[in-house]
């Protein structure tokens, strides 16, 4: 019994640190992020402000999101995305529907505060499940790489959207689905 209650914890520590974020230095204004199936950029304080476009929050102060930073964002946005996605803006036809196991998307985190000092973190998704077919009908995105900028994408569908996550409040906002074209 006590084998089985040893093995049954350290497979528990194992699961638990598998699911968390892991970070690794890109340049001086980026960090690359590998979570779970999906991957991303974190935006320093160091990257320049002006490639940056939010909704809902008027902020120009900048911070580096921490692993545990994006690890609590995950879960917030893993448990509140089904309420604030409830209308599926542009999500029929061919789009995908943004859910909890958004894990198809190149993630970018930026780090802001909002007005009343609460960290916020703004992530873009970038649909980053191209197959082989996609490619060749030359389907890719080139921006879906850890060295690459802050991109902004018009149209798409749920291909490309974007919300903030605040971690005080432990709420998502400002969720934008891309139109169609």
């Amino acid at each position: 019994m006590k084998q089985v209650i040893q093995t049954i914890s350290v497979s528990l520590i194992l699961f638990s640190c598998a699911s968390e974020a892991q970070l690794f230095e890109v340049d001086n204004s980026k960090i690359g992020v590998n979570y779970k199936s999906s991957r991303g950029t974190i935006f320093n304080e160091n990257y320049p402000f002006f490639n940056f476009l939010f909704s809902e929050v008027d902020s120009t102060t900048q911070w580096t999101p921490s692993k545990e930073d994006i690890d609590l964002a995950e879960r917030i946005l893993k448990s509140e995305i089904k309420e604030i996605n409830d209308n599926k803006i542009n999500q029929a036809g061919n789009c995908p529907v943004i859910d909890r196991n958004s894990y198809s998307y190149f993630w970018q985190y930026v780090g802001i505060t909002n007005d009343d000092g609460q960290r916020i973190i703004h992530i873009n998704f970038y649909w980053d499940k191209y197959g082989l077919i996609d490619r060749i009908m030359g389907n890719s995105d080139s921006r879906l790489d850890y060295n690459s900028n802050y991109a902004i994408v018009m149209d798409g569908c749920s291909y490309h959207w974007q919300v903030n996550v605040n971690l005080e409040d432990k709420e998502l906002s400002g969720l934008s689905v891309n139109g169609y074209a």
